[in-house]
């Protein structure tokens, strides 16, 4: 009998040590979500960013401007500061020019 009591005693000492290294050893997670890369801006936020400092641009150069802005309106303010015949050239389409 004073065997069986070490035998178990030595047991309960190993499953004490297993229970202790097992319960300090970190649980394995979902893996962390890659690193973000530089925000983009989506289409439509990029579009009115530049349609807005057009709008500020052609207001700085006196341009008046109906509201709403036409697109011929908003292509030629894009190109102020440009000569007359590049202006209409890069805008012909945007103001039904033939």
């Amino acid at each position: 009998m004073p065997d069986v009591k070490k035998i178990v005693a030595a047991g309960a000492f190993a499953l004490g040590l297993l229970a202790i290294f097992f319960l300090q050893m970190p649980a394995a997670g979902p893996a962390s979500p890659p690193p973000r890369g530089a925000m983009i801006p989506a289409r439509a936020d990029l579009a009115e960013a530049v349609f807005a400092m057009v709008l500020e641009n052609a207001t700085s150069q006196g341009v008046v401007l109906s509201q709403p802005v036409t697109l011929c309106e908003a292509c030629v303010a894009a190109h102020v500061g440009l000569p007359g015949e590049r202006v209409r050239e890069r805008c012909e389409r945007a103001c039904g020019l033939r």
